[in-house]
């Protein structure tokens, strides 16, 4: 791997843990009451041991012999688990506490193929994992970031067939970039084929993905990608390679509502939104959502607060409807 394929590989880890917003290793609580244990195993539900483990109130562990490890979290919340391991997709899960208490799910861990293996190392205030063919494994941790928070739905409105939005986003320090988001198409049979384009701010090398949804967009049943300007290739999908968000309530979403009709300027122009926000007793982190029903998924800028000092923004840079396959995925 060379130095710039490592940076833009190091540069997606960092961006899909700043939008698990809630994966504040500094504010997590020591008041851990509830557990539960974790199962990883492969395509033939064998355990998998030394899977790696990490969950959004940074956990990070490894499995047994056994494919087993304990987890354990605060009183109550949504909390996101990622288990990783060499030559395997990862898997996403989502848990709920109390609800989950004293459980064993079990996260399946499919295979991705043979071949030269690649692995980079990411430390972030110490949390250190050891990520295999990064560049595969990356991408529905990518797009499980795109599509939720903390394990919820992050689009307040519909997207249309066609409809796309493109984002600037920053951790106010030395990562930044761009990255779009299209509807593409709709299947006769409910399915939905989507596109992310990833942008790198200091590399011209971007990535793009597309993936078809299950009907109701609970899994993704296939996925092409192309990095730079290598040519567009079919990527293995495994069961359990995506967790669908859960969609929040409107009363959830009222309730947080701090402030309406506020005019928001973002490169994409000026709107007038109401801000949302959302908190983590026990984290430190707030998330706040300008809210708008002239763009497609109705926000304009997101933003996570850790204890007064902004984290993590996005703001609309630009949207239209239009959009079309670049990989000629259907």
């Amino acid at each position: 791997m060379n130095n710039k394929t490592g940076l833009l590989c190091t540069s997606l880890f960092i961006f899909s843990l700043f939008l698990l917003w809630s994966c504040s290793v500094r504010d997590v609580t020591d008041m851990r009451i509830n557990g539960l244990t974790l199962l990883a195993v492969d395509e033939n539900n064998t355990p998998i041991a030394g899977a790696i483990v990490q969950t959004s109130d940074a956990q990070n562990e490894t499995t047994g012999p056994d494919g087993r490890v304990g987890l354990r979290f605060p009183a109550y919340g949504v909390f996101e688990v990622t288990v990783t391991a060499a030559e395997r997709a990862p898997a996403r899960l989502t848990v709920t506490m109390p609800s989950d208490r004293s459980e064993t799910v079990t996260a399946h861990l499919g295979k991705i193929g043979t071949g030269g293996d690649v692995s980079v190392n990411v430390d972030l205030g110490g949390l250190t994992a050891g990520i295999s063919r990064m560049m595969t494994q990356m991408y529905p941790i990518i797009f499980q970031s795109l599509f939720s928070a903390h394990g919820y739905s992050i689009d307040l409105a519909d997207y249309r067939p066609g409809d796309w939005t493109e984002w600037n986003f920053s951790d106010n320090r030395d990562f930044s970039g761009t990255m779009r988001k299209a509807c593409l198409k709709q299947l006769d049979n409910g399915q939905q084929w989507w596109q992310v384009v990833y942008t790198p701010e200091d590399s011209a090398d971007r990535i793009t993905m597309e993936v078809l949804f299950a009907r109701d967009k609970s899994s993704i049943r296939r996925m092409r990608q192309q990095y730079g300007t290598e040519a567009a290739a079919e990527v293995p999908v495994s069961e359990g390679w995506y967790a669908a968000p859960m969609k929040l309530t409107k009363e959830s979403l009222e309730a947080a509502v701090v402030n309406r009709n506020v005019k928001v300027r973002v490169p994409a122009g000026t709107y007038t939104a109401d801000i949302l926000q959302f908190g983590q007793p026990g984290m430190g982190s707030t998330l706040s959502i300008w809210r708008s029903t002239k763009v497609p998924g109705g926000v304009v800028k997101t933003e996570v607060d850790d204890k007064g000092g902004s984290q993590m923004t996005s703001e609309l840079k630009a949207l239209g409807n239009g959009a079309k396959t670049l990989l000629g995925s259907y």
